[in-house]
This record gives structure tokens, C-alpha cells and sequence, in this order.
């Protein structure tokens, strides 16, 4: 698994800048730049309601299995990824095109 910190703070899996997903996906299957990636799995905090969010249960989670779409990246092994931490960026992110995924590295 590999280790996640997110600044998608108004996700509403993100707890102190961990998941409480328990995975996510990386999108950007073309992705030649970390801007051509976003966190698939992103859900808006406000417009999804609260139902899921664990913020109060403090369930973030460092370690997360990512399953990777952006078959260009350095880490991106049969569509998961190896490295063995990632950012997501997003502070101010309300859908999924507005985060990405710092540590992509293309391969090309």
C-alpha cells in the first residue's frame, strides 16, 4: 500500500488529510503531466451529504491501495501503483477535475 496525503480537504473521505476510503483511483489514462491526472474517487463534502463522511469516527488512513489509470506514470505497475507515497492536491477542489495527483511522474 502506499502512503496518501491529500489537500482535498472538502472531500468527504478526506480526514485530516488522510482517506477514509480505504482506496481510491487515479484517472488520467492519457496523462503526460500531473495536471492531466485527477483522484476519480473524489466526492464533494457539501454536495454529497454527510451520510459517508467518517470525519467523526477519525477514520483517515495513511496507507491506501490507489488504483492507477495513468498509464504513463513511473509507478503505475498493471494499474496500481508502487510508489511509495503520493500527494493528491486539491485544497480548494469541489469535483474531481480540480485535484490531481503531485507525484506522477511520466515515463515517456
Amino acid at each position: 500500500m502506499t502512503i496518501l496525503k491529500c489537500s482535498a480537504v472538502k472531500c468527504m473521505y478526506n480526514e485530516n488529510e488522510l482517506c477514509s476510503r480505504g482506496d481510491i483511483e487515479i484517472t488520467g489514462a492519457n496523462a503526460r503531466h500531473a495536471e492531466d491526472t485527477t483522484c476519480g474517487s473524489f466526492r464533494d463534502r457539501n454536495s454529497s451529504g454527510s451520510a459517508m463522511n467518517c470525519t467523526a469516527q477519525h477514520c483517515g488512513c495513511e496507507k491506501i491501495n490507489i488504483d492507477c489509470k495513468a498509464q504513463e506514470c513511473t509507478y503505475n505497475d498493471h494499474c496500481k501503483c508502487t510508489a511509495s507515497a503520493i500527494n493528491v492536491s486539491g485544497c480548494h477542489a469541489t469535483e474531481c477535475c480540480d485535484t490531481k495527483c503531485d507525484t506522477f511522474s511520466c515515463k515517456c
